[in-house]
């Protein structure tokens, strides 16, 4: 791999997935963006797929070769583009996590907004330490080793976006399966506070909680959870994250984005309101202590 292509960020493949789309809707080859920029078809390549950055003024280049005229639009991609000059918190920790996991890390930390499906468990933005780490150890008693324990503290410190005031926090609209509020991960008493803060975090005006519950049946996309993070503007700039036992996946393309937020719409319409999913909550967190 030459110098210059390292593994591809999220947020690049993102970004160049959609300047592909601008290409391709336009109607023009890689040798018709090549000759713009005045470089080899195989940078341009490149660029589409994630290998490679794109300085400011190529990116400045190819919008203008795309019709992307509007400024607020061009600012977006811009700023997707822009290698961030900020301090990750998570870098120190770079040796210690996979980089599927540091992805999600910095996905969560660049984007606007996020909307998901969880049919099982709570989600990591919203567990409590208690809950995060009955997870973590995955029924097995006993002390939390090191990476453990590192697993714990940077899954505490992603909640941090729901509160950041830099960028704006991270917005959330969640449906949870009613099977995620009844598995009693932890034991009864760390399910309740789990309930307890479950309702807490819903109170954020940046959050939006609903529950699907049993009586609905079937729905589409099945009982499979996935995650949908948006870019700030420019619109359309989205990716899919499909999390599962040992590994996370992630999709770009228009067509799953597009696929997966339609089956998101109908489980959420599907779903109790917010209101009726936090008296839920409650009364299955009232459960807990009388049993």
């Amino acid at each position: 791999m030459a110098a210059g292509e390292l593994r591809p960020t999220v947020r690049k493949r993102v970004l160049g997935t959609n300047l592909r789309r601008l290409r391709e809707e336009k109607g023009l080859l890689l040798d018709d963006a090549a000759e713009q920029l005045s470089c080899h078809a195989a940078k341009v390549s490149r660029i589409e797929s994630g290998r490679s950055g794109i300085r400011q003024l190529d990116l400045k280049v190819l919008l203008d070769l795309y019709g992307v005229q509007d400024p607020d639009e061009r600012s977006g991609w811009l700023a997707l583009a822009r290698e961030s000059r900020r301090q990750r918190w998570w870098r120190v920790l770079e040796d210690q996590l996979p980089q599927d996991f540091l992805d999600l890390i910095g996905l969560e930390d660049e984007v606007s907004d996020c909307r998901g499906f969880q049919p099982a468990i709570i989600p990591g933005l919203f567990q409590t330490e208690a809950y995060a780490t009955a997870v973590i150890q995955g029924g097995i008693p006993g002390s939390l080793d090191n990476a453990q324990k590192t697993k714990v503290h940077v899954r505490m410190e992603r909640q941090k976006a729901l509160k950041r005031e830099d960028p704006t926090p991270l917005k959330v609209w969640m449906v949870l399966g009613e099977a995620a509020l009844r598995q009693q991960v932890g034991g009864p008493k760390v399910l309740h506070e789990q309930l307890l803060h479950l309702v807490q975090v819903a109170q954020l005006p940046n959050v939006t909680l609903q529950v699907l519950p049993f009586t609905a049946g079937a729905c589409q996309g099945g009982p499979y959870p996935f995650l949908i993070y948006s870019f700030p503007p420019p619109a359309g700039l989205e990716v899919v994250l499909l999390e599962n036992f040992a590994s996370h996946a992630y999709l770009e393309t228009r067509e799953d984005t597009v696929r997966l937020g339609s089956a998101f719409d109908h489980l959420r319409a599907a779903a109790l309101s917010a209101l009726d999913s936090e008296s839920l909550i409650i009364e299955i967190a009232d459960g807990l202590t009388d049993s």
